[in-house]
């Protein structure tokens, strides 16, 4: 569990705001720079998720934009208390310790139906249930080794998204010792349900870090917001370090939400080749991609699909980007940096 926190805590990272780095290119704001300029922009950093959490947004009006942020923290908390692996009473850990949970609320409900939507169109490569296989290998990793294939045979034995029950009256794990985790997908419905809390209070200017990021507007700069997406390969001994490690893609925002998922930090060997993104299908980890990032109308799928896309090889990104209709920036295991053409991002030299 320890290391599913820092694994969490480090995700947040990839990710980064940057701001003046997006040259000269063109707000993606309707409203005048004299209206923007006006802005009282105000912050806020919680704990969540196991991670540091941040909400930056303006508003005209001082006393609107703090009642905003207020009710953008309630809706993160009230996903967390339904959704955390690190809450011990939240609605997620009884229903892994009893297999069952009556009456699920709304929110939970809905996560686990797109959960389901999810892995079904994507043949399985997503699967909340696959938390046994995250156990296994950190059981292993603090033993200091990699668990053996009959380890790994067991607990994909207790991972299966088709026998997960899921009613408005209860969700039911139909196969003993199943356990779920919605890390994948719990942190950006949150950042969806913050945005939404911020919209309904007249806020049109904002950023929600909620381990994955959904955009409002422009940036205090008065451009469109632009990120930096970490170099994964980078991260690694110098002696496997790519060229231009200190270069990297800057993706501005169209006003959709963006996702990453990178090996660079939570790994099970020291060559990266085993890391904490699993193929629930296999068990192991898939060799293609060193990072993911996923743009989306929606958080909670571009924080989905980035597992889905990391087990895809190379030949059906795009049309599978295209199926999804969404955009993709990634990172091969050499280094090298791609795009889809919908991506807005401004890729390093090879």
């Amino acid at each position: 569990m320890e290391r599913q926190r820092k694994n969490i805590m480090q995700r947040r990272q990839i990710l980064r705001w940057a701001c003046g780095l997006a040259g000269s290119v063109t707000s993606i704001s309707s409203l005048a720079q004299a209206a923007q300029s006006e802005l009282v922009w105000r912050e806020r950093a919680l704990l969540g998720f196991g991670t540091t959490l941040w909400i930056k947004a303006a508003h005209a009006d001082t006393g609107r934009v703090e009642i905003a942020l207020d009710a953008a923290v309630r809706a993160i908390r009230d996903v967390e208390r339904q959704m955390s692996l690190f809450d011990p009473e939240s609605s997620l850990q009884r229903l892994n310790a009893h297999g069952f949970l009556s009456k699920p609320e709304p929110a939970l409900l809905e996560v686990m139906t797109l959960s389901r939507e999810i892995a079904r169109r994507s043949g399985g490569s997503f699967d909340v249930s696959m938390q046994a296989l995250w156990l296994a290998w950190e059981k292993a990793a603090q033993q200091g080794e990699l668990p053996s294939e009959r380890v790994v045979r067991q607990a994909r034995q207790r991972v299966n998204w088709r026998a997960l029950e899921i009613s408005t009256d209860r969700l039911r794990l139909n196969v003993r010792g199943m356990q779920l985790s919605l890390n994948g997908i719990a942190q950006g419905y949150a950042a969806d349900r913050a945005r939404a809390a911020l919209m309904a209070h007249g806020v049109a200017h904002a950023m929600i870090d909620a381990g994955e990021t959904s955009l409002l507007g422009e940036a205090p700069d008065r451009q469109a917001w632009a990120f930096g997406i970490e170099d994964a390969v980078s991260k690694r001994p110098p002696a496997n370090a790519h060229p231009s490690e200190h270069a990297i893609p800057i993706v501005q925002s169209d006003g959709r939400a963006m996702a990453t998922s990178s090996d660079a930090h939570t790994s099970f060997s020291a060559d990266h080749r085993h890391h904490h993104i699993l193929d629930p299908r296999t068990g192991y980890s898939p060799t293609y991609w060193a990072s993911v990032t996923v743009i989306a109308t929606r958080c909670v799928v571009a924080d989905a699909l980035t597992k889905v896309f990391f087990m895809l090889p190379p030949s059906r990104v795009l049309a599978m980007a295209r199926a999804w209709d969404v955009d993709v920036v990634l990172q091969d295991k050499a280094g090298q940096w791609r795009a889809s053409p919908g991506a807005k991002a401004r890729l390093p030299m090879a």
